[in-house]
């Protein structure tokens, strides 16, 4: 079978999409990816530990017992099931909808993005990835973006979220867009990820 017609396959973690990007001549850009650490159990243990407390506090403050307490605990699991459940589900669209990276056409195409059209790249475009918020004691997130010289951004492709701290995984996600880019032929824009890191680390020093 043709290698351009080949089903492409989509990666879930960052170093089996580095390891992709380094070897294959296309890749998928899924809207979410997730670094070492970082992924739907801790949503759900998260949301698991908001619920208990507040059925802990509501057993203080409404001096809730017996029957009302169960109640209470019961409705409390219940939506943190619900939460948890919607957000599975949302994960799992997502992971039918984002970008096609044809190395050799340098091209771009967007799948199930209905406001997004197939986008030829050329000497004026760049990639960046830049920090999009995020705990900063947990978990950091990165965007990866497309600019045009002229027109500025004109495509946000995959945030990428990774544990705080986890100095390796930033690592390999900066090399990934180095990668990105030198297989494009266009240029990155922003500074490196190491570098921005220091640079806001700095910035949250000077500003106590």
């Amino acid at each position: 079978m043709n290698e351009t017609v080949r089903p492409l396959v989509r990666q879930r973690s960052l170093k089996t999409w580095a390891s992709a990007i380094e070897q294959q001549p296309r890749v998928w850009l899924p809207l979410q990816l997730l670094g070492q650490g970082v992924g739907a159990w801790s949503v759900f243990w998260g949301t698991a530990m908001v619920g208990v407390v507040l059925w802990v506090q509501a057993l203080f403050l409404l001096d809730l017992r017996g029957m009302v307490a169960l109640a209470c605990g019961l409705l409390i699991c219940c939506c943190v099931a619900g939460a948890t459940l919607s957000f599975r589900r949302a994960q799992q669209r997502d992971r039918r909808r984002g970008w096609e990276v044809d190395f050799q056409r340098r091209t771009l195409t967007p799948v199930g993005l209905a406001q997004q059209q197939a986008i030829d790249l050329g000497a004026e475009h760049s990639l960046g990835c830049y920090l999009n918020g995020g705990d900063s004691e947990r978990s950091l997130s990165f965007q990866l973006e497309l600019r045009h010289a002229r027109k500025g951004p004109i495509a946000a492709l995959t945030v990428v979220q990774l544990q705080s701290g986890n100095a390796a995984d930033v690592e390999i996600l900066n090399r990934c867009v180095n990668r990105l880019v030198e297989r494009l032929g266009i240029r990155r824009s922003g500074a490196p990820l190491l570098a921005q890191k220091a640079a806001t680390k700095r910035a949250s020093y000077g500003a106590r």
